[in-house]
């Protein structure tokens, strides 16, 4: 819950926004670094209000519609500098699903294994794509943004690396 918070408290550092701005939000600006999934937003909102992070209050939406505003509490952005604080020092490693697989290579079928790997090839392809035409967009992401997008090209451009080396091996089966 503490990404998630962090995340969260993070877009509402931004200003306040209604529930469907978060989800989007995480969606198509936060979604390819991180896997908090948006679809469950509005039980942790009403943790985090709960909690006294955020506060929330009525606004008239479309037509008849109301709906809900949320904004960050001073109790809230002290919490959002903890959890970044904390997030910039975690000694958390990073465990990639593919590492489990690898540790029993033996026992997988060499073509299932090599099927898949072209996959995740052409999904890293389509990842990194994204990442250069979004950095190219210089008015859609800040400069410490686009820090993060290049952060995350360079991890990508080495998961390649690390793929291809694997498919060499699995090929000398």
């Amino acid at each position: 819950m503490n990404t998630q918070k962090l995340i969260i408290l993070g877009i509402l550092k931004e200003g306040p926004k209604h529930g469907y701005q978060i989800k989007q939000t995480i969606n198509k600006k936060l979604g390819v670094f991180t896997s908090l999934k948006s679809q469950s937003i509005y039980y942790p909102l009403k943790v985090m209000e709960e909690e006294g992070l955020i506060k929330k209050k009525t606004a008239k939406g479309q037509g008849k519609l109301l709906c809900y505003i949320y904004s960050m509490t001073p109790q809230g952005d002290k919490e959002f500098l903890k959890l970044a604080g904390d997030a910039l020092v975690s000694e958390k490693r990073p465990f990639i699903d593919i590492d489990i697989p690898l540790y029993f290579l033996p026992y997988l079928k060499k073509k299932e294994v090599l099927s898949r790997l072209r996959l995740k090839m052409r999904f890293l392809e389509k990842v990194k794509k994204w990442l250069f035409d979004h950095l190219q967009e210089e008015k859609e992401f800040s400069s410490h943004q686009r820090l993060l997008l290049k952060h995350h090209l360079n991890l990508l451009s080495a998961e390649e690396d690390f793929v291809n080396e694997i498919i060499k091996i699995v090929k000398g089966y």
